[in-house]
């Protein structure tokens, strides 16, 4: 009698990158390490002004085996009426 595959055997498998994340008070940078070749990541801030008015921007999409830093400057950021709310990223798997 052959074995049956469990419910283990037939999941996906399971996503194992890293991502890291950085800003400065008008900028911020995201890197993914171990994405497969077509995979891609980007920056994502958020940006907030002098009124409370929050903003969302994409760094330039970066290659899964590039290794590197996506960055996007907040608008506006002379005279310190903007700057950063928080950062992160955004990945896209293929």
């Amino acid at each position: 009698m052959a074995p049956t595959a469990s419910a283990a055997d037939r999941s996906p498998k399971a996503v194992g990158y890293v991502c890291t994340s950085k800003h400065t008070t008008t900028s911020g940078s995201a890197k993914c390490s171990d994405l497969a070749r077509f995979d891609r990541y980007r920056a994502k801030i958020t940006c907030i002004d002098v009124r409370g008015v929050k903003s969302v921007f994409y760094g330039p999409w970066k290659g899964g085996l590039s290794g590197e830093w996506s960055t996007r400057k907040c608008p506006g950021t002379a005279g310190g009426a903007v700057s950063i709310y928080k950062a992160g990223y955004q990945v896209e798997l293929f």
